[in-house]
This record gives structure tokens, C-alpha cells and sequence, in this order.
């Protein structure tokens, strides 16, 4: 009887274990039925390639995540990136400034490490493996790849700058991974 009870326990508990890990595995989508705010559900299906964008403020290194970087031309290579103006990159809004794109895998730590909010006076990338671009900015060597880019134009867009910049420069650091994206449920924030 003893046994059969502790059984059937362990039944349970491997049950409610599992329909945990598929609750968890499968990405859900929100209804719109009954939801009030249906324009940020659909802007917030709209999906980027996870970044860290390195940059130097004022001889110190500074890194954010990003998922609002945009190829914008060929002839010479260029994105545009949407940088919040409260932001550590807004050292970034001025023509000429340099920074590097760093493309995150899909499944790795970098992306939680970079959604701690910075603290002054803290290194930013300690505990990371970096090294240093041509252009003076930060390197993530765990990325999937990454390009140096230089800002050629900004424009003032609310509550961002969107900046126009040239890429100068990139490599890919690993060809058989996969890169990682930004899945929103709402397009109201980050």
C-alpha cells in the first residue's frame, strides 16, 4: 500500500512537472478579444535581431541591448538605430561617432547580462569575453557576429533619436548559429 501510494505521488508531481516545461516551451500569443489596447499588441508582434550596441561615453565603455536596429542601404552599407535619449548610448546622437552592433546568439547569457540595469562606476563588461574593435568600441566575442558602424545623421523622434549610420566594417564569429530575436507581446514598451 506504502508503495503504491508513493507512486502514484510521484505520478502527480512528474505530471504537473511536465505541463509546466510545455506551458513553458511554447510561445503564446495574447488574444485580442476583450483586450483594450489591440494597436500595441500588433506593433509588438513586430520582431529584431537582438543586439548589444558598444559604444564609448566619454572614454568609458557603455553596452545596451537593442532590438531597433534596421539595415537601411547597400551602396555604402548602413542601418538605422532607434537610441532612447535617456539612455547610455545617447552619446551616440552625433554625426561621426562610432560604435559596433553585436548580434546575440539564440540561448545564450549575454542577454540577461545585458538586461541588468547598469551601475555607475561598475564595469560593464566584466565577467564577459571582449575585445577591441578598430574603432575603439567594445567587441562581444561570444556574439554571433558584429559590425562597426559610424554615425552619419540623427533625428529627433520623441522619445528617441534614430540614428543613420555606416557600417565600416564586420564579421561573423560563428556561421552555425542562430540569431536571436525580440518576441514582444505589447509594442507599448520594451
Amino acid at each position: 500500500e506504502e508503495t503504491l501510494t508513493q507512486c502514484e505521488a510521484a505520478g502527480i508531481e512528474f505530471a504537473k512537472v511536465l505541463s509546466k516545461a510545455k506551458k513553458v516551451r511554447a510561445p503564446r500569443q495574447i488574444g485580442v478579444d476583450g483586450q483594450t489596447d489591440r494597436t500595441g499588441q500588433a506593433i509588438g508582434r513586430v520582431t529584431g535581431s537582438l543586439c548589444v550596441i558598444t559604444a564609448n561615453n566619454g572614454g568609458q565603455p557603455v553596452g545596451l541591448l537593442s532590438s531597433r536596429v534596421s539595415q537601411a542601404g547597400f551602396t555604402p552599407p548602413a542601418i538605422t538605430i532607434a537610441v532612447a535619449k535617456d539612455k547610455d548610448l545617447e552619446c551616440l546622437a552625433q554625426p561621426g561617432e562610432k560604435f559596433v552592433v553585436n548580434m546575440l546568439k539564440e540561448g545564450r547569457n549575454l542577454r540577461s547580462h545585458f538586461l541588468q540595469p547598469a551601475v555607475m562606476g561598475t564595469d560593464r563588461f566584466a565577467g564577459l569575453e571582449t575585445t577591441v574593435a578598430e574603432n575603439g568600441c567594445i567587441i562581444l566575442t561570444d556574439a554571433l557576429s558584429y559590425i562597426e558602424c559610424t554615425v552619419k545623421n540623427r533625428m529627433d523622434c520623441g522619445d528617441r533619436w534614430l540614428l543613420y549610420a555606416v557600417v565600416n566594417d564586420g564579421k561573423v564569429l560563428e556561421a552555425s548559429s542562430v540569431t536571436a530575436i525580440d518576441r514582444r507581446k505589447s509594442g507599448n514598451q520594451y
